[in-house]
């Protein structure tokens, strides 16, 4: 009785796994993929459309891929509506820059800040300046009486 019930169950399970696959939407031979999405700052030259393909995204020149994120995409199924897409890259390609870019940057900025530096230095102080009276010059001439004829 207990192989009896052993091979029902079996067959049971046999008819269960049968039904899933005769319901189961089949995949249209040479179902491919779309245009892969464009990543800012990068290509993608894709070799394959087909279902299970790999590509990567290489970055432009002067860019270059940002650690942790990823170039890899893959064309897959979705089961739901049975079509295929390129899974969604996380790649961010970053703008290179040179070390001797960020040596003249560092360079220019110490100058600024030493000029800046050497005008609070060098800077004269303030002097009160006396207020002289305004004389009108003369020739030769050292008296104000004579000045005054010359008017």
């Amino acid at each position: 009785m207990v192989r009896r019930r052993f091979l029902s169950s079996g067959v049971h399970a046999l008819r269960g796994l049968l039904l899933l696959l005769l319901l189961r939407l089949p995949v249209t031979p040479g179902t491919t993929c779309p245009t892969p999405m464009s990543v800012e700052h990068a290509d993608i030259r894709v070799k394959s459309y087909t279902l299970n393909s790999r590509e990567r995204y290489v970055c432009n020149s002067g860019f270059k891929r940002k650690a942790g994120t990823s170039s890899l995409t893959e064309c897959v199924l979705n089961k739901t509506t049975h079509t295929a897409h390129w899974t969604t890259p996380s790649l961010k390609c970053i703008m290179i820059i040179s070390t001797s870019v960020t040596l003249s940057v560092v360079l220019v900025v110490c100058a600024l800040v030493t000029c800046i530096k050497l005008r609070r230095i060098f800077q004269p102080t303030a002097v009160e300046m006396e207020n002289l009276e305004v004389m009108p010059m003369t020739r030769g001439s050292s008296s104000r009486e004579e000045d005054q004829g010359n008017y």
